[in-house]
């Protein structure tokens, strides 16, 4: 055998395993979101994760695996000595998320200003027009699920994918444990309100371009902060002037 012909059979030998397009941890991550979202797990309920294997035919470590990737996402906390549970805020955690995420959510507006082109204007138009039409058929799931979509356009559109990025992590515990969870009803006025995101991305300057979106942005604070409250106490206040 000559040298060649040796490191040529090194070559081809197999050193890592053939991936599946999904993995099973991928799956059951994507399986528990659905439930998140529809509402089947409640926040602050245990995560056996036994049960779960067991439901979904998987092994245990496959299901601890996803429920690390679903603590980094903050769908999920993890208690030492008493298991894990799905996140469920308090009004002053609440109160706290939505203020970052007003400051977050302005300056990736702010970025996305002098670089939006009319497609893009035109594209996030057609979103709330979606949104619209779901509250008006009052199907709070599709409101949602158009109402994070529209939010993550507009992250994008900052251009700084860190950015986009935290702010996801931030928003999707948000959207699922408090917005869907408050039993709120999503309403065709509530989906018109993000025009005025639109309309200050089309035409507006600063400084009233700023003064438009964080008004709005707060607009939209204040309502969760206010349903996350306890019905005997008032919401804690996020202030509109700045």
């Amino acid at each position: 055998m000559t040298p060649d012909s040796a490191d040529k059979r090194e070559s081809d030998r197999a050193v890592f395993p053939q991936l599946e397009a999904v993995s099973l941890a991928e799956g059951v991550v994507a399986a528990l979101k659905d439930a998140f979202f529809s509402g089947m797990l409640k926040p602050g309920s245990v995560i056996v994760e036994r049960q779960i294997a067991k439901q979904m035919n998987v092994g245990t470590p496959v299901v601890r695996e996803a429920l690390i990737s679903l603590k980094h996402e903050g769908f999920v906390r993890r208690v030492k000595n008493k298991g894990t549970f799905i996140t469920a805020f308090d009004v002053d955690e609440v109160r706290q998320l939505y203020t970052l995420r007003v400051e977050l959510e302005t300056l990736a507006l702010q970025w996305a200003r002098p670089i939006v082109t009319k497609s893009d204007v035109d594209h996030l138009k057609g979103l709330v027009d979606r949104l619209v039409e779901a509250g008006q058929r009052e199907n709070r799931r599709e409101f949602l699920e158009c109402d994070i979509e529209f939010h993550r356009s507009c992250w994008k559109l900052s251009g700084n994918p860190f950015l986009a990025e935290t702010l996801e992590r931030l928003m999707a515990p948000l959207f699922a444990f408090v917005v869907l969870a408050s039993g709120h009803p999503m309403t065709a006025a509530m989906g018109r309100e993000h025009y005025a995101l639109v309309e200050a991305l089309r035409s507006m300057e600063e400084p009233e371009f700023s003064a438009v979106v964080r008004k709005t942005f707060t607009g939209f604070a204040f309502r969760w902060i206010s349903s996350a409250a306890p019905r005997t106490t008032e919401a804690p206040p996020v202030s509109r002037e700045r």
